[in-house]
C-alpha cells in the first residue's frame, strides 16, 4: 500500500474506477469516512448485519467508527454476491484476489476498483446478452484491458474472480425474477379467477331458434338449389332430351316384340251343357 492508501495494481485513469464507486467516493472525500448509519443508508443493509460482518472478520474494523473506502467497497461486494454465494466463500474469494493480510501487502487491486470493474462488466454483459462463460470472459477481458501488474498471474486471478462474480449477480437476478413470478402465482391461488370459457366451435354451437317472421336459412338454401337445378335443365341441350326419349321408346318397342303371344285356351263349356254321368 502506498502513502495515499492505494493498493498495488497500476490502474490507469481510463479504467472505470470512478464509475461504480463514484458517488460513494465523493461522500467519503467530503466526510472523511462514513458512520454506520450512513453506510446502512448507502447500501440498504441493516446496521446489525454490517456489524456482524465486521465481527466475523469479513470486513475490517472501522477506524474510529468511521468506514473508509476499503470498508465500504468490501461491504458492497459482499452485498452484491451474498444471495448466490455463501458469505464464507465470498471471504475466500476476496482472499484469492488480494490475500489474507489486513495490511494489503498481498493485494493486487483496490477493492473499490474491483467493485467498479464488476459494475462495468455487468453493464457490458447485459448489452451483449451473452451469459456463456466465453461471452462473460470476453466482457471481463475488455473491462480490465488497461489493468497492469508485473505479475501475469494477477490479471488471471482478477479475470476469474470477476467472471465468477458476474455469474453470481446473474443468478441473483434470475432468482429474484423467479420469486416475483412465484409471488404472482400465489396471489392468483389465493384469489382464483374463473377460467376463461373456451369459445365454441361451429360444430359445438347449438342451432339458434329462427323467428317465424323470418325465412329459414336452410329453406332458402333449398330454394336456391332448386333454382340452380331448374336453370341447368333449361340450359340443357334439347336434342339430348329428345335422344333420351327416342332411345326409351325404341327400348319399349323391342321389349314388346320379344314377348311371345300367349296360347288361346278354348272357352269352357257352360255347366248346363256338360254331360252328366
Amino acid at each position: 500500500m502506498d502513502s495515499a492508501g492505494n493498493q498495488p495494481g497500476n490502474v490507469s485513469s481510463s479504467v472505470p474506477d470512478e464509475k461504480g464507486f463514484a458517488k460513494i467516493k465523493l461522500l467519503l472525500e467530503a466526510t472523511g469516512g462514513l458512520s454506520l448509519s450512513q453506510v446502512s443508508s448507502v447500501t440498504g443493509l441493516e446496521g446489525s448485519t454490517i456489524q456482524n460482518w465486521v465481527k466475523r472478520g469479513w470486513v475490517e474494523h472501522p477506524k474510529g467508527k468511521k468506514y473508509e473506502e476499503v470498508h465500504v467497497s468490501r461491504i458492497l461486494i459482499i452485498n452484491a454476491l451474498k444471495e448466490c454465494i455463501k458469505l464464507e466463500h465470498i471471504d475466500l474469494l476476496m482472499s484469492y484476489v488480494n490475500g489474507k493480510t489486513q495490511d494489503g501487502s498481498e493485494a493486487i487491486i483496490k477493492e473499490s476498483t474491483l467493485y467498479s470493474y464488476l459494475c462495468e462488466a455487468l453493464k457490458q454483459s447485459g448489452r451483449a446478452d451473452d451469459h456463456s462463460r466465453g461471452g462473460v470472459e470476453a466482457v471481463v477481458e475488455n473491462v480490465i484491458r488497461d489493468y497492469s501488474d508485473p505479475n501475469p498471474n494477477s490479471r488471471i486471478r482478477i479475470r476469474k474472480a470477476l467472471t465468477l462474480m458476474i455469474f453470481a449477480c446473474v443468478c441473483t437476478d434470475v432468482k429474484r425474477r423467479t420469486e416475483a413470478m412465484m409471488g404472482q402465482i400465489l396471489k392468483e391461488l389465493e384469489n382464483p379467477k374463473p377460467l376463461a370459457v373456451r369459445p365454441k366451435l361451429e360444430l359445438d354451437k347449438e342451432p339458434e331458434p329462427v323467428p317465424l317472421s323470418e325465412p329459414d336459412e336452410s329453406f332458402s338454401d333449398v330454394i336456391e338449389t332448386r333454382k340452380t337445378v331448374s336453370q341447368a335443365l333449361r340450359e340443357w341441350d334439347i336434342s339430348s332430351v329428345e335422344k333420351i326419349i327416342i332411345d326409351h321408346d325404341e327400348d319399349a318397342r323391342n321389349n314388346i316384340q320379344k314377348e311371345e303371344p300367349a296360347e288361346a285356351k278354348p272357352p269352357s263349356k257352360p255347366w248346363y251343357i256338360r254331360k252328366t254321368k
